[in-house]
Protein backbone atom coordinates (compact mmCIF):
# COMPACT_ATOMS: atom_id res chain seq x y z
CA UNK A 1 0.00 0.00 0.00
CA UNK A 2 0.77 3.62 -0.62
CA UNK A 3 1.95 6.21 2.10
CA UNK A 4 -0.57 8.68 2.79
CA UNK A 5 1.41 11.23 2.24
CA UNK A 6 4.09 11.72 -0.62
CA UNK A 7 7.53 12.70 0.96
CA UNK A 8 11.21 12.35 -0.26
CA UNK A 9 12.35 10.69 3.12
CA UNK A 10 16.24 10.22 3.30
CA UNK A 11 18.38 9.15 5.70
CA UNK A 12 15.58 6.43 7.20
CA UNK A 13 16.83 3.27 8.22
CA UNK A 14 13.97 1.70 10.26
CA UNK A 15 10.70 -0.68 11.12
CA UNK A 16 10.47 -4.07 9.10
CA UNK A 17 8.74 -5.15 6.51
CA UNK A 18 5.36 -5.92 7.90
CA UNK A 19 5.88 -3.23 11.23
CA UNK A 20 7.41 -0.05 9.45
CA UNK A 21 7.46 3.45 10.07
CA UNK A 22 8.21 6.52 7.88
CA UNK A 23 8.14 10.29 9.65
CA UNK A 24 9.21 13.38 8.63
CA UNK A 25 10.47 14.36 4.85
CA UNK A 26 9.67 16.93 2.93
CA UNK A 27 6.34 17.28 0.35
CA UNK A 28 5.55 18.49 -2.37
CA UNK A 29 2.04 19.75 -2.20
CA UNK A 30 2.82 22.25 -0.30
CA UNK A 31 6.53 22.27 -1.11
CA UNK A 32 7.25 22.39 3.13
CA UNK A 33 9.26 19.65 5.71
CA UNK A 34 6.40 17.78 7.62
CA UNK A 35 5.15 16.19 10.62
CA UNK A 36 3.38 13.35 9.52
CA UNK A 37 4.07 9.96 11.00
CA UNK A 38 2.99 6.80 9.06
CA UNK A 39 2.91 2.55 10.49
CA UNK A 40 2.63 0.53 8.01
CA UNK A 41 1.35 -3.17 8.58
CA UNK A 42 2.80 -5.20 5.70
CA UNK A 43 0.07 -4.33 3.60
CA UNK A 44 -1.57 -0.57 4.22
CA UNK A 45 -0.05 2.87 5.61
CA UNK A 46 -1.55 4.30 8.82
CA UNK A 47 -1.23 8.05 10.15
CA UNK A 48 -0.31 7.97 13.47
CA UNK A 49 0.82 10.95 16.10
CA UNK A 50 3.05 13.41 14.11
CA UNK A 51 6.69 14.77 15.19
CA UNK A 52 6.88 18.00 17.28
CA UNK A 53 9.64 19.45 14.65
CA UNK A 54 9.40 19.45 10.82
CA UNK A 55 11.99 18.43 9.37
CA UNK A 56 13.52 16.47 6.26
CA UNK A 57 17.67 14.39 5.79
CA UNK A 58 17.98 13.82 9.63
CA UNK A 59 18.91 10.35 11.13
CA UNK A 60 16.28 8.11 11.31
CA UNK A 61 16.40 4.60 12.92
CA UNK A 62 14.99 1.96 15.48
CA UNK A 63 11.59 -0.20 14.94
CA UNK A 64 7.62 0.16 14.81
CA UNK A 65 7.76 0.67 18.44
CA UNK A 66 10.68 2.33 19.29
CA UNK A 67 12.57 4.86 16.83
CA UNK A 68 14.65 8.09 16.89
CA UNK A 69 15.05 11.17 14.76
CA UNK A 70 18.13 13.02 15.22
CA UNK A 71 19.10 16.11 13.34
CA UNK A 72 17.36 17.12 9.74
CA UNK A 73 17.16 20.03 7.95
CA UNK A 74 14.61 22.71 9.53
CA UNK A 75 18.14 22.96 10.44
CA UNK A 76 17.56 21.56 14.32
CA UNK A 77 19.72 19.68 16.05
CA UNK A 78 16.78 18.39 17.89
CA UNK A 79 16.33 14.87 18.62
CA UNK A 80 12.67 13.13 19.11
CA UNK A 81 11.69 9.35 20.44
CA UNK A 82 9.16 7.38 19.79
CA UNK A 83 7.72 4.90 21.74
CA UNK A 84 5.04 3.47 19.62
CA UNK A 85 1.64 5.84 20.58
CA UNK A 86 3.92 9.70 21.11
CA UNK A 87 7.29 11.65 20.36
CA UNK A 88 9.52 12.89 23.32
CA UNK A 89 12.47 15.12 23.23
CA UNK A 90 15.48 13.25 23.67
CA UNK A 91 19.15 14.50 23.94
CA UNK A 92 20.41 17.28 21.14
CA UNK A 93 22.82 16.40 18.50
CA UNK A 94 26.17 18.22 18.74
CA UNK A 95 25.37 20.53 15.63
CA UNK A 96 22.55 20.94 13.16
CA UNK A 97 23.17 17.76 10.67
CA UNK A 98 21.10 17.47 7.57
CA UNK A 99 21.50 14.89 4.99
CA UNK A 100 22.95 12.36 7.40
CA UNK A 101 22.10 8.56 7.64
CA UNK A 102 21.44 6.88 10.43
CA UNK A 103 20.73 3.12 11.66
CA UNK A 104 20.67 0.71 15.18
CA UNK A 105 18.15 1.29 17.73
CA UNK A 106 17.08 3.36 21.01
CA UNK A 107 20.38 2.69 22.57
CA UNK A 108 22.53 1.75 20.25
CA UNK A 109 21.79 4.63 17.60
CA UNK A 110 24.63 5.95 14.48
CA UNK A 111 24.54 8.84 12.58
CA UNK A 112 27.26 10.03 10.08
CA UNK A 113 27.70 11.97 7.30
CA UNK A 114 26.34 15.56 6.40
CA UNK A 115 26.38 18.45 4.62
CA UNK A 116 27.53 20.91 7.49
CA UNK A 117 30.12 18.01 8.22
CA UNK A 118 30.69 15.70 5.83
CA UNK A 119 32.95 13.16 7.86
CA UNK A 120 31.20 12.90 11.62
CA UNK A 121 30.15 10.04 13.27
CA UNK A 122 27.97 10.37 16.48
CA UNK A 123 26.53 7.77 19.25
CA UNK A 124 23.29 7.65 20.55
CA UNK A 125 22.30 5.82 24.06
CA UNK A 126 18.88 6.71 24.41
CA UNK A 127 19.90 9.84 26.43
CA UNK A 128 22.40 11.37 24.39
CA UNK A 129 24.58 11.71 21.19
CA UNK A 130 28.50 11.68 21.74
CA UNK A 131 30.71 12.72 18.95
CA UNK A 132 33.24 10.03 18.20
CA UNK A 133 35.76 8.98 15.89
CA UNK A 134 35.41 10.27 11.99
CA UNK A 135 34.70 8.95 8.63
CA UNK A 136 38.12 8.85 6.69
CA UNK A 137 36.10 10.70 3.84
CA UNK A 138 33.56 12.67 4.04
CA UNK A 139 29.69 11.55 2.52
CA UNK A 140 26.28 14.19 2.58
CA UNK A 141 23.26 11.37 2.62
CA UNK A 142 24.19 7.45 1.51
CA UNK A 143 23.11 4.60 3.78
CA UNK A 144 24.32 3.09 6.97
CA UNK A 145 23.21 -0.73 8.01
CA UNK A 146 23.81 -1.51 11.77
CA UNK A 147 24.29 -0.33 15.02
CA UNK A 148 26.49 2.11 17.14
CA UNK A 149 28.74 -1.52 17.58
CA UNK A 150 29.13 -2.34 14.40
CA UNK A 151 27.84 -0.88 10.88
CA UNK A 152 28.20 -0.87 7.29
CA UNK A 153 28.26 2.88 5.39
CA UNK A 154 27.68 3.25 1.71
CA UNK A 155 26.68 5.41 -1.07
CA UNK A 156 27.11 9.36 -0.95
CA UNK A 157 30.73 9.87 -1.71
CA UNK A 158 30.45 7.28 -5.19
CA UNK A 159 31.73 3.60 -4.75
CA UNK A 160 33.57 4.02 -0.98
CA UNK A 161 32.54 1.66 1.79
CA UNK A 162 33.44 1.94 5.46
CA UNK A 163 32.89 -0.62 8.86
CA UNK A 164 32.04 0.80 11.76
CA UNK A 165 33.88 -1.20 14.49
CA UNK A 166 32.23 0.55 17.67
CA UNK A 167 35.42 2.91 17.78
CA UNK A 168 36.85 3.69 14.94
CA UNK A 169 36.19 3.54 10.71
CA UNK A 170 38.25 0.84 7.97
CA UNK A 171 37.63 0.93 4.57
CA UNK A 172 36.15 -2.31 2.99
CA UNK A 173 35.93 -3.53 -0.68
CA UNK A 174 33.98 -0.32 -3.17
CA UNK A 175 30.28 -0.66 -4.43
CA UNK A 176 30.05 -1.77 -7.82
CA UNK A 177 28.16 0.97 -9.44
CA UNK A 178 28.51 4.76 -7.50
CA UNK A 179 25.54 6.02 -5.40
CA UNK A 180 25.11 9.32 -4.84
CA UNK A 181 23.47 10.62 -1.53
CA UNK A 182 19.69 10.12 -0.88
CA UNK A 183 19.99 5.97 -1.47
CA UNK A 184 19.17 4.38 1.45
CA UNK A 185 20.14 0.86 3.54
CA UNK A 186 18.75 -2.21 5.56
CA UNK A 187 19.87 -4.56 7.07
CA UNK A 188 23.03 -5.06 9.76
CA UNK A 189 26.71 -4.47 9.62
CA UNK A 190 27.43 -8.12 8.14
CA UNK A 191 24.45 -8.62 5.73
CA UNK A 192 22.50 -5.31 3.89
CA UNK A 193 21.22 -4.51 1.21
CA UNK A 194 21.81 -0.90 -0.49
CA UNK A 195 19.18 0.39 -2.72
CA UNK A 196 19.21 2.39 -6.22
CA UNK A 197 19.50 5.80 -7.25
CA UNK A 198 17.70 6.43 -10.55
CA UNK A 199 21.10 5.28 -12.41
CA UNK A 200 21.73 3.14 -11.49
CA UNK A 201 18.76 1.67 -9.93
CA UNK A 202 20.09 -2.04 -9.59
CA UNK A 203 20.46 -2.79 -5.63
CA UNK A 204 23.65 -4.52 -4.29
CA UNK A 205 23.93 -7.03 -1.24
CA UNK A 206 26.96 -6.81 1.11
CA UNK A 207 27.70 -10.19 2.99
CA UNK A 208 30.10 -8.81 5.51
CA UNK A 209 33.11 -9.34 2.94
CA UNK A 210 31.76 -7.72 -0.62
CA UNK A 211 29.25 -6.17 -2.64
CA UNK A 212 27.29 -7.88 -5.41
CA UNK A 213 25.05 -6.50 -7.54
CA UNK A 214 21.57 -8.61 -6.81
CA UNK A 215 19.33 -8.23 -10.35
CA UNK A 216 16.77 -6.37 -8.66
CA UNK A 217 15.77 -3.33 -9.16
CA UNK A 218 13.41 -0.87 -7.61
CA UNK A 219 9.94 -0.75 -9.55
CA UNK A 220 9.87 2.84 -8.98
CA UNK A 221 13.23 4.83 -9.62
CA UNK A 222 13.85 6.99 -7.30
CA UNK A 223 16.31 9.50 -4.60
CA UNK A 224 16.04 10.16 -1.01
CA UNK A 225 13.83 7.15 0.09
CA UNK A 226 13.09 5.37 3.60
CA UNK A 227 13.75 1.87 3.92
CA UNK A 228 14.03 -1.10 6.57
CA UNK A 229 13.78 -4.70 7.42
CA UNK A 230 16.68 -7.19 6.59
CA UNK A 231 18.70 -8.87 3.57
CA UNK A 232 15.47 -11.66 3.37
CA UNK A 233 12.52 -9.33 3.93
CA UNK A 234 13.28 -5.87 3.53
CA UNK A 235 10.67 -2.72 2.66
CA UNK A 236 11.53 0.87 0.20
CA UNK A 237 9.02 3.70 0.71
CA UNK A 238 8.63 7.23 -0.45
CA UNK A 239 11.28 9.14 -2.27
CA UNK A 240 12.24 11.71 -4.91
CA UNK A 241 10.55 12.42 -7.64
CA UNK A 242 7.82 12.93 -4.82
CA UNK A 243 6.12 9.57 -4.61
CA UNK A 244 3.66 7.70 -2.21
CA UNK A 245 5.30 4.37 -3.74
CA UNK A 246 5.82 1.13 -1.30
CA UNK A 247 8.26 -1.60 -2.44
CA UNK A 248 8.78 -4.99 -0.66
CA UNK A 249 12.53 -6.81 -1.06
CA UNK A 250 11.96 -10.72 -0.94
CA UNK A 251 14.41 -13.27 -1.08
CA UNK A 252 12.50 -16.44 -2.62
CA UNK A 253 14.94 -19.47 -2.75
CA UNK A 254 17.67 -17.98 -5.82
CA UNK A 255 15.18 -15.06 -6.65
CA UNK A 256 15.60 -11.52 -5.24
CA UNK A 257 13.17 -9.47 -6.54
CA UNK A 258 11.06 -6.06 -5.49
CA UNK A 259 7.65 -5.98 -5.57
CA UNK A 260 4.73 -3.05 -5.70
CA UNK A 261 2.93 -3.46 -2.22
Amino acid sequence: GSLNVSRSIAGLNAGTQTTGIAFGGYTAAPTANTTSTETYNGSSWTNVTALTTARRAGAGFGVQTSAVLGGGYGPTNATEEYDGSSWTGGGNMPANFHNTSGCGTLTTGLSNGASESPTQTCKYNGTAWTAVASLPAGRSGGGTAGTSAAAIAAGGFGTNSYEWGGSSWTASPNLNSPRSGGNSMFGISTSAIIGGNPSPNATEEWNGTNWSTTGATMGTPRNSYGMGGTTTAGLAFGGSPYTASTEEYNLAAATKTFTTS
